[in-house]
């Protein structure tokens, strides 16, 4: 028998739990129509305060942890719920993500926003029975993660063998910063 190829699927919006946009319309309908016996999908989304209380009524808390993002480490809480047969994880951290907005005002700190959530992305793979073969990140919002992986994860067992492929919805979001976030914000000499 063939074993299954595993794949998590990471982005910051998929409907019907918040959409501002085409990603979210892929998120949604993506890993729903590529499960099948040989491929094993997973979501992992941010915990954003615009994800409507009929979904999050049926959340359900896994764990928490704390994410090490340059000099600090930062609160992760994981919550999980199967949407239409895929399982979604819902990365909670109220600083980064309980706003009233999906994307930032003023973009005075998206990077470190994105930064927190692509570093999260692999460590809630420690406290998952799920390791992929694959990590599809989407967009800027998920770009460090396969930076991530190769700086500080890929020497571990449970990641050397992982794969990423990086999809671009809408290549006019770029998440342009200078070289001065780098270390501070992302923890990247």
């Amino acid at each position: 028998m063939k074993e299954k190829l595993r794949v998590l699927f990471a982005a910051f919006e998929a409907a019907p739990f918040m959409k501002t946009g085409g990603l979210g319309d892929v998120a949604a309908s993506l890993p729903g129509a590529v499960q099948c016996p040989t491929i094993e999908m997973r979501v992992v989304l941010p915990k954003l305060r615009q994800i409507g209380a009929e979904y999050q009524k049926k959340m359900k808390f896994l764990c928490s942890f704390y994410v090490p993002l340059g000099w600090r480490s930062q609160y992760c809480g994981i919550l999980t719920m199967e949407y239409q047969g895929v399982p979604v994880y819902f990365i909670d951290n109220e600083y980064y993500f309980g706003r009233g907005y999906i994307y930032g005002q003023s973009n005075s700190d998206e990077g470190e926003r994105f930064a927190f959530f692509s570093r999260a992305v692999l460590e809630t793979l420690f406290y998952i029975d799920f390791t992929p073969d694959i990590i599809n990140c989407n967009d800027w919002q998920t770009a460090l993660v396969p930076v991530y992986l190769n700086l500080y994860y890929r020497h571990l067992d449970k990641f050397n063998r992982i794969k990423t492929v990086f999809t671009i919805h809408n290549i006019a979001y770029q998440g342009k910063y200078g070289t001065d976030i780098l270390e501070d914000t992302c923890g990247i000499g």
